[in-house]
């Protein structure tokens, strides 16, 4: 065979294995083009008037999110597009979605066809990742785009750079463009840079030439000075604030609360039945549960297996997973849950690189591809099929929460969030029942306490109303609220009604302090009453 017959050959083959990926691809996920927009989408897109015309590109560029600390320019810009070519269709917001999610599993199979060499290895596990039911959060929920569009710039750097390193160097500066992509699209693409300066220290692949320091500082320079260029228009645009502090205080509890999250996420990889967008972070010490030490412990073990065997992909793989976990570690407080399938998405490459390994070890033995491809095909169909039942629950809001209700029965948050659902419907009787629930669940939960508020405020029944609020405000913090501003927006206009202007003022003033991005439709209305009462009481 010549070697343009086999070129041709490669290519050929390269090309039937991405249309199998796409086919499988986008019939798993077809059933998400009728879903609608759900949770953060209402504000973040639908609502959000920087999404309206081409003309606000500027503040899209060079200002922050709706939440300050984030600056994810290039991931709004797409926003911006989807409006100006399809409207506020969710079916077209959808579709950018999964294609993205699409570019990223042909990018994977990519790089795993350079560092294995194996491509029906590349293929399994390319596959694999691409129905896998863990990945359907970052998918079907449209403001996660941030998520998919840093992994797929990522991937993009990360392919560009291997192919550099063994081609030429305009591929290397290709991939620190891409790089920057990935910076601009979500904070959490800076850790690629982690990941490449890893790279620059290990051979993964024979092609590669050996690297002196010299050449290491030429290689990075770039990604360097494209760092510095993102700090500096993360610095303007969040008027000199780069990013969220880490507070030394509690620091070690934060680490700690690892030990109950690693597992979680190790099971939604290996076995992932428990889809909610409640997970819980167990109380207790090693032994609760009871599985999570030998979970661990095995874990351990087979990361010294790795480093003893000296296989490099290995080492390379888990440092993959090591690095882009770092963000979702709690070091720095995120404003969100604990434990979020979609901020898996990005270690999870790492963990598709070690199947990828395993899938190849067996390949290589004697008879191993007689009992490799039917085990494949069946664990692939059933996640398929988990997959596909994961996308009919983000259908909408109600069916949503109502998933999460199935799910854990007992969890304060999933009977709230259903609540607000029925609430949106129309229906206050079912809507309430949740919210009696919630707090039968958790008497503490303070947003329950304020639609309760609500409901009895609406009934004209007032007294209870504010009882309801002020008991609001002795409780801890809200997850989606946690500075009850809600709450006093309520008291305020009660104080309102009765004639009492400066207790009014004050509240009034308090939800504008800190008015959370899920009630910033109120802002504008709250304003024009304190700027009336301000009047009146100086008056």
């Amino acid at each position: 065979m010549t070697a343009a017959s086999s070129k041709g050959d490669t290519l050929r083959t390269t090309l039937l294995s991405i249309v199998i990926l796409a086919v499988v691809t986008l019939s798993v996920y077809g059933v998400s083009f009728s879903n609608g927009f759900v949770m953060d989408d209402e504000v973040i897109i639908v609502n959000n008037p920087q999404t309206l015309s081409l003309s606000n590109i500027p503040d899209v560029l060079f200002a922050p999110d709706l939440i300050k600390p984030y600056y994810r320019p290039l991931n709004r810009a797409t926003y911006l597009f989807d409006f100006q070519l399809a409207g506020m269709r969710p079916a077209w917001y959808h579709a950018v979605n999964i294609f993205i999610h699409l570019g990223n599993v042909v990018l994977l199979f990519l790089v795993l066809r350079l560092l294995l060499r194996d491509r029906l290895a590349a293929l399994a596990a390319a596959l694999l990742f691409a129905v896998h039911p863990a990945n359907a959060e970052a998918v079907n929920f449209i403001s996660a785009r941030n998520t998919l569009m840093a992994l797929f710039f990522g991937l993009a750097s990360f392919l560009s750079y291997l192919q550099g390193r063994a081609e030429g160097k305009k591929l290397l500066w290709f991939s620190s463009l891409l790089y920057f992509c990935s910076l601009l699209s979500k904070e959490t693409g800076i850790m690629m840079s982690a990941v490449l300066f890893v790279a620059t220290f290990m051979r993964l692949q024979e092609s590669e030439r050996p690297l002196n320091w010299k050449d290491r500082i030429i290689l990075l320079a770039p990604y360097g000075a494209l760092t510095l260029l993102y700090f500096a228009m993360r610095a303007y645009s969040l008027q000199g604030i780069v990013g969220t502090p880490v507070p030394a205080e509690g620091l070690f509890s934060r680490l700690a609360i690892n030990y109950h999250i690693i597992p979680q996420y190790i099971a939604l990889l290996l076995f992932p039945a428990d889809l909610t967008l409640f997970h819980k972070v167990p109380q207790g010490g090693i032994f609760s549960p009871a599985w999570y030490l030998p979970l661990l412990l095995l874990l351990l073990a087979v990361v010294v297996y790795i480093f003893r065997s000296g296989n490099r992909v290995a080492i390379f793989a888990f440092g993959w997973m090591v690095i882009n976990y770092i963000p979702i570690s709690n070091i720095v407080p995120i404003p969100s849950d604990f434990i979020t399938e979609r901020y898996l998405y990005m270690p999870a490459a790492g963990f598709f690189i070690w199947v990828g390994l395993l899938w190849r070890a067996g390949n290589v033995r004697e008879g191993g591809r007689r009992w490799l491809i039917p085990a494949t095909a069946i664990v692939l169909v059933a996640a398929l099929v988990l997959t596909f039942q994961r996308n009919l629950d983000w259908k909408d809001n109600l069916s949503l929460f109502s998933s999460g209700v199935r799910n854990d029965p007992a969890s304060p948050g999933a009977h709230y969030n259903l609540g607000t659902s029925y609430l949106e419907h129309g229906d206050i009787a079912a809507a309430q029942r949740e919210w009696e629930t919630t707090l039968r669940l958790n008497p503490q939960h303070a947003e329950a306490m304020v639609q309760m508020g609500t409901l009895a405020a609406v009934r004209g029944d007032l007294g209870t109303a504010e009882r309801y609020y002020l008991a609001a405000l002795a409780a801890p913090p809200g997850e989606t609220d946690p500075d009850k501003a809600m709450a006093h927006l309520n008291l305020g206009k009660i104080c309102e009604k009765r004639g009492q202007l400066r207790e009014a003022l004050q509240h009034y003033q308090h939800f504008l302090r800190t008015v959370p991005l899920t009630y910033l439709e109120y802002k504008g209305e709250v304003e024009k009453k304190v700027k009336s009462l301000m009047s009146t009481v100086k008056g």
